[in-house]
């Protein structure tokens, strides 16, 4: 296990990025309740960036420039794997995108909040704490996750059973990890869905 505290574990968790991913659904959170229960602003942000983001990576594979640019300016919010794939962040405009169109305004925060704070949460006591491990990913860091999530999402939906459901969905999609389908994709659109059918059975 990492040592807490060393430069290795916060290493590891590239805090910078995390960050950057809870500011970015922080902000659409705070957009949904600024324009409740309207969508069309919140969507019109989202399509935008979605567009915006396949266009950087569309540059940055395509010409060298672009790749120089994305390095220099985005480097240090890239992970691993976006080196030579798509930019996660692609991934995490359209999933919010796809949370806002489907779910009720106020399920579509808690499924991104189940993304921008419940996965850096897991992330970051996963890495500093975690012992027990299912497939890589720490349980410690999907019970803080869980215990997070549930929190903030029952200030929103004002129900702890749809809370709880969403909260859970989205710990479990996180820790389970999907083969083949990105974290940021998979974690509000199963968390949204959890908290649609608890809805529908306790109202």
């Amino acid at each position: 296990m990492t040592r807490i505290g060393s430069r290795e574990a916060w290493r590891a968790i590239n805090l910078k990025r995390k960050l950057w991913h809870f500011s970015a659904g922080a902000f659409m959170v705070s957009v949904l309740i600024w324009n409740y229960p309207s969508k069309r602003i919140p969507l019109l942000i989202l399509g935008g960036s979605s567009v915006v983001l396949f266009v950087i990576d569309i540059l940055r594979f395509g010409t060298p420039w672009g790749g120089q640019l994305f390095r220099a300016y985005f480097g240090q919010l890239a992970g691993k794997k976006e080196e030579k794939g798509p930019n996660a962040s692609f991934f995490y405009a359209v999933s919010l995108l796809v949370a806002v169109l489907l779910f009720e305004p106020r399920i579509a925060m808690g499924a991104i909040i189940s993304l921008a704070v419940g996965d850096p949460v897991a992330g970051i006591v996963g890495t500093l704490f975690g012992r027990l491990r299912v497939k890589g990913k720490a349980v410690e860091g999907a019970i803080a996750n869980l215990a997070v999530s549930f929190f903030l999402i029952d200030l929103l939906v004002r129900s702890p059973w749809i809370a709880l459901a969403g909260a859970a969905a989205g710990a479990a999609v996180e820790l389970a990890h999907i083969p083949k389908v990105d974290d940021n994709l998979s974690v509000p659109i199963v968390s949204g869905l959890a908290m649609t059918i608890v809805s529908s059975l306790v109202y």
